[in-house]
C-alpha cells in the first residue's frame, strides 16, 4: 500500500462514511480521497523551520511519496 493510499484510507476512516472502501462502485470516492491525500501531503512539501532543523531529507521524502503510483 502506498503512502497516498494509506493517507486516503486514514481520511476515510476518520469520516466513517456509509459506503465500504472496497465497494466496486465507490471508485470515484476512493479517487477523491487519494486526490485529497496527495494535496495534503503536497502542502507539506516545504518544511517548516522545525522540520528544517531536524533534517535535510524532508523534501526528498515528500517527493518520493508523491511519486508513488496508486
Amino acid at each position: 500500500m502506498t503512502m497516498i493510499e494509506r493517507a486516503a484510507r486514514a481520511m476515510y476512516d476518520n469520516v466513517r462514511p456509509d459506503w465500504d472502501w472496497d465497494d466496486p462502485d465507490a471508485e470515484l470516492l476512493r479517487r477523491m480521497y487519494r486526490d485529497n491525500a496527495r494535496a495534503a501531503i503536497g502542502a507539506l512539501r516545504e518544511p517548516s523551520d522545525a522540520v528544517t532543523s531536524a533534517g535535510y531529507a524532508w523534501t526528498a521524502m515528500v517527493d518520493a511519496v508523491l511519486a508513488e503510483q496508486d
